[in-house]
C-alpha cells in the first residue's frame, strides 16, 4: 500500500523547473512594474498640469480601470496577462479585467440577470476579504488607541 502511494504522488506532483519559476517570477515582476510605472508618469502628468495630489491619485486609478477594461473587452488583456504572469492580475487592472470578464460572459442573458447580477462573481470575494480585513483593522486600531 505504502509503495503505490508513493508511485501515485510522484505521476501527480508536476515537475517543477527552476528556470521557468524564476522567468515567471521576473516577467511577473517586470510587467507589475510597468503598470506601476506608467501609474506614476499619468499622476505626474497631472500634477504638473495643476490638479493636487489626491485628486490625480483618483484619476489615475479611474484611468488604469478604464484602460485594463477596454483592453479585456477587446481581447487584450488575455493576451497580456499570459506573458506578464502575475503582474496583470495583482494591481487594480487586474479587478478591472475580473468585472469584465463576468459582464461579458454573461451578457446574452440580459442586463439585469445578466450582467447586473455577475458582474461582480469574480471580484467579490476579493471585495469581501478587503472589507473584512479593513474592519478587523479598525478594531485593533481603535483597541491600541485606548490601550
Amino acid at each position: 500500500m505504502h509503495i503505490k502511494k508513493e508511485i501515485y504522488l510522484k505521476k501527480i506532483t508536476p515537475k517543477r523547473d527552476k528556470k521557468i519559476i524564476a522567468k515567471n517570477v521576473l516577467l511577473a515582476f517586470l510587467f507589475g512594474g510597468l503598470i506601476c510605472l506608467l501609474g506614476q508618469i499619468i499622476i505626474t502628468i497631472f500634477k504638473h498640469n495643476g490638479v493636487d495630489d489626491e485628486l490625480s491619485s483618483t484619476y489615475m486609478i479611474g484611468i488604469m480601470i478604464l484602460a485594463a477594461g477596454m483592453s479585456s473587452a477587446f481581447g487584450f488583456y488575455d493576451r497580456l496577462g499570459q506573458i506578464g504572469k502575475c503582474g496583470f492580475s495583482i494591481p487594480i487592472t487586474g479587478f478591472a479585467n475580473s468585472m469584465i470578464s463576468s459582464a461579458m460572459e454573461y451578457k446574452p442573458e440580459g442586463i439585469i440577470l445578466g450582467i447586473g447580477a455577475n458582474v461582480f462573481k469574480l471580484a467579490s470575494s476579493v471585495l469581501a476579504m478587503g472589507v473584512f480585513s479593513a474592519i478587523i483593522i479598525a478594531i485593533l486600531r481603535y483597541l491600541v488607541s485606548i490601550l
